[in-house]
This record gives C-alpha cells, sequence and structure tokens, in this order.
C-alpha cells in the first residue's frame, strides 16, 4: 500500500485584513522562506501516479507531496 504525505495547502484563506504595515514588514522575509505551497491539483497529481501504471513497481512508499516542507 502506498500514501501521499501532503505539506501546506492553498485554502483561499487571506491573511488578516487587521495586520499593521509593521507586522507585514516583519513577517515578509519569513514567507519567502516557506517552500511552495500545494494546490489542489498537485495533490490529485502525486495521487493518480501511486494510482497509475507507471508506479506498477512502488509498494509501500510515502510519497512527499508537499513543496520541500519534508527536506527543511
Amino acid at each position: 500500500m502506498n500514501s501521499v504525505a501532503p505539506g501546506g495547502v492553498a485554502t483561499g484563506i487571506p491573511m488578516p485584513p487587521n495586520m499593521s504595515e509593521y507586522g507585514s514588514g516583519r513577517l515578509a522575509p519569513f514567507q519567502q522562506a516557506i517552500p511552495t505551497v500545494a494546490t489542489a491539483e498537485h495533490l490529485a497529481a502525486s495521487i493518480t501516479f501511486l494510482l497509475s501504471d507507471d508506479a506498477v513497481n512502488i509498494n509501500g512508499a510515502v510519497l512527499a507531496s508537499d513543496g520541500g516542507w519534508s527536506v527543511q
């Protein structure tokens, strides 16, 4: 049995509207260091791969579909 381990997934939830300019400025450098965030389509592609004939010889794998989060 194989599985997909997702990382952050884009949900469309916006940042709080009441964040100050100072807070936004302090947060910006850290946000740039965050790996990419997956969309539902990205996760579906990983799952589709594991279900396809291309993954016929893959067994017992946990596929990290997390945009690089797990390697930090």
